[in-house]
């Protein structure tokens, strides 16, 4: 009999990669779908065989023999070999489903040499699961391992020679894989291995009380997390979700070891359900993060999340011993339920959740919370000790003295039937208000870590962007100083080469592919309706906001890689000024003036000039708060061409100014355009624009519709305002002519 095994999975290898082979030579896509069809096959065989059995190796205390097991080199290849199988038989399941360079290695170096051991040694294998003589005569356990064994080292084996060229790593890369290896190692072991190690004899305590076996083992649920936050935050979307999926599957099958069929079916089934609130995450967090299960996730998220520490605090595990299997088998299953929900999200597999997704949990809350209450009623019928979700006796009402168990005197009972209903009604209204509310301000702790991993984050992309930025800008000066622009024919320039900016994550651009180029001793008006994207050209302009794609250049000087320099070139009157109003204008044009390092003398001769220009002289010592707007809006001005800027950009500059302060500014824009600098400026005066722009330009739904050069326009004798209308309005008809 034992020979028939060996060639059943023999032959389900040697099918399996024929099959394989004779795919791959027609259609590389076939053979993705021929994984995947035989993932699915595996994990159904492989589910029935675990479920249906108990390995036999978890008899084993501190490296002793069973009569499976007969001498200790049995013990340690079983070990081995049912050790290594889960972590092989996840990989083999997973990877049809992801692409990354690591995983191609993983299969080959992991996987298939683990399903050659076992099919080398399937003899001890078996005995290791299912117990002595094992395929001595027929079993269905026997059966279904041999053709897991077999359909693992076909599917592994072919996978590995249809992607030998992705196998072998290079440099970093073996890092990496050791890194993964260990990891996924370490998730898959059995609650049942820390007894095989060790002599549970010498190590006879209780983690109770938070003592020092009991910190130490709550020490990890935040060691954990945190290091495998600083492994994979970086990495690809692939290798996140691989990770998550690989480590929540573990922790379910680790869990399940002591909830099979057997359990379920047999004698005390009411009180071995999975239906305790941290049962459910390790169910409901592996099906989310397969199938993409949101407003389900979020259930686990708040809720789970929660009950899990607080299992984690106060474990109801009796007199259980700390390297007992039920130890075990608890708090590796709780570490899955406390922190993977939140890692999940901090590493980006699922958003951050709003209040919607909240409300949407505490509804599922409210469900799971009746439902225990009917349960716990109900079964008790069967079993005194059904206690789902501690709502059926004194466990927690202990921990508040006589308080708490006063509150269990509160009772409410019927008959139904044959079925006897009891419930503790204060107490159990009490725990729900109480858990809810809790759940509520977890929900603000949680924003505030994320918050502050978020802060970091930025903060690291900044610097990461920064060194990138430095080294591009050193590249294309070729040598020169970095204070010099990068485009020296430029440098009496406004310059944008195919600039687009996009807000967030959104489909829709605020502006796609502008180009424009602005020459010394031009005022140039930029002309578009509400919302057409003049602003947001302005605002990148002078590096308030960031630029998606594309390039503006300043003078000659990148504003993306050179803004503190090209900023120096800058004076910027925004259509929302804020200013110091506490402040003199003398005291704040002089702070403005010290920004931009301007001598003393050259500031006092422009402030000067500006006073008398703007008829001044009377205002200018009084605090800003006393001024009127058009006042204020001349300060704005006056410090924004203190430093004597190359370019001088005005979003709006006129809106609510008097006529006299209208003509102040324009003789201002036209003077400092004489002195050979750039004047540009958005405006909805039509008439203003017409009479003192060289150019303009007109911008329509994010997109520059042309360039005119103005003085041309009036020699042909077309309307600026009509041509305008035509232009923003889509028309093809010709300019109207003014008679």
């Amino acid at each position: 009999m034992t020979y028939f095994y060996y060639a059943l999975g023999g032959v389900i290898a040697v099918i399996l990669a024929i099959l394989g082979v004779v795919i791959a030579r027609k259609q590389s896509q076939k053979l993705n779908i021929y994984f995947k069809v035989l993932s699915c096959l595996i994990i159904g065989v492989f589910f029935f065989r675990f479920m249906l059995g108990t390995e036999d190796i978890s008899k084993v205390n501190f490296w002793s023999t069973i009569p499976s097991l007969n001498t200790k080199g049995k013990v340690i290849l079983g070990f081995i070999q049912v050790w290594l199988s889960f972590c092989a038989i996840m990989l083999i399941i997973l990877a049809p489903f992801f692409n990354f360079k690591t995983l191609y290695s993983l299969v080959a170096f992991v996987a298939l040499p683990t399903f050659l051991l076992n099919y080398a040694c399937l003899f001890n294998y078996a005995n290791a699961i299912v117990g002595e003589n094992s395929l001595q005569s027929f079993n269905v356990v026997s059966l279904l391992l041999t053709i897991e064994t077999g359909l693992g080292l076909g599917l592994s084996a072919i996978y590995t020679i249809t992607n030998y060229k992705k196998v072998i790593l290079k440099n970093k890369e073996w890092l990496y894989f050791a890194l993964a290896v260990v990891g996924m190692v370490l998730a898959s072991i059995q609650p049942y291995f820390p007894k095989i190690m060790f002599d549970a004899t010498e190590y006879a305590m209780k983690p109770i009380d938070l003592n020092f076996y009991h910190r130490m083992l709550i020490y990890p649920a935040v060691i954990i997390p945190i290091v495998l936050y600083l492994l994979l935050h970086s990495k690809s979307d692939d290798v996140r979700r691989f990770s998550m999926l690989y480590y929540s599957w573990s922790a379910l099958i680790m869990f399940s070891f002591t909830h099979k069929f057997a359990n379920f079916f047999g004698p005390g089934w009411v009180v071995t359900l999975p239906l305790h609130l941290c049962n459910t995450a390790l169910y409901v967090t592996p099906l989310c993060l397969t199938f993409k299960w949101k407003k389900l996730f979020y259930f686990t998220y708040f809720i789970n999340v929660l009950g899990a520490f607080l299992a984690l605090t106060m474990p109801d595990t009796g007199d259980a011993l700390i390297l007992s299997t039920d130890i075990c088998a608890f708090y590796l299953s709780h570490y899955q339920a406390f922190f993977m929900p939140l890692l999940v999200v901090g590493l980006g597999i699922f958003n951050r959740p709003r209040l919607k997704e909240f409300k949407y949990s505490m509804c599922a809350f409210v469900v799971y919370f009746i439902l225990m209450l009917v349960i716990n009623a109900w079964f008790t019928n069967y079993d005194p000790t059904v206690n789902y979700f501690f709502l059926n006796n004194d466990f927690i009402p202990d921990k508040f003295g006589s308080f708490g168990i006063g509150l269990m005197k509160f009772v409410l009972e019927f008959d139904i039937g044959d079925l006897h209903f009891k419930f503790y009604y204060l107490y159990q209204l009490i725990f729900f208000f109480v858990y809810f509310a809790a759940a509520f301000g977890m929900w603000f702790i949680y924003e505030l870590g994320y918050n502050v991993i978020s802060g970091w984050q930025d903060i690291a992309f900044r610097n990461k962007k920064i060194k990138v930025d430095l080294l591009a800008t050193q590249s294309r000066l070729n040598g020169r100083s970095m204070g010099e622009p990068v485009s020296m024919e430029n440098t009496n320039k406004l310059v944008l080469k195919n600039f687009t900016k996009r807000y967030g994550k959104s489909d829709v651009y605020a502006v796609k592919d502008a180009n424009l180029e602005v020459v010394g001793g031009e005022i140039y008006g930029f002309l578009g309706p509400n919302g057409a994207g003049k602003s947001t050209i302005i605002k990148s302009i002078v590096g308030i906001q960031t630029i998606t794609s594309g390039s503006i250049e300043v003078c000659g000087y990148d504003v993306k890689t050179q803004s503190v320099q090209a900023k120096m070139q800058i004076g910027f009157v925004p259509d929302h000024y804020a200013l110091y109003e506490k402040l003199t204008a003398r005291e704040y044009i002089n702070y403005i003036a010290d920004l931009y390092e301007v001598s003393q003398q050259d500031r006092d001769e422009r402030l000067n000039r500006f006073i008398k220009l703007f008829e001044f002289e009377s205002a200018i010592d009084n605090p800003i708060k006393t001024y009127s707007h058009g006042m204020k809006q001349k300060v704005t001005i006056m410090s924004a061409l203190i430093h004597n800027p190359k370019v001088w950009i005005l979003d709006e500059p006129l809106t609510g100014l008097d006529p006299n302060s209208i003509f102040q500014v324009k003789e201002c824009m036209k003077q400092h355009a004489k002195e050979g600098n750039i004047v540009f400026f958005s405006s909805h005066i039509i008439d203003v624009v017409e009479r003192i722009c060289d150019k303009i330009a007109i911008i329509r739904k994010g997109q520059i519709q042309c360039v005119k050069d103005v003085h041309e326009m009036e020699q042909n004798g077309e309307s600026l305002e009509a041509f305008y209308m035509q232009t923003i309005n889509g028309s093809e008809v010709a300019p109207i002519k003014v008679e």
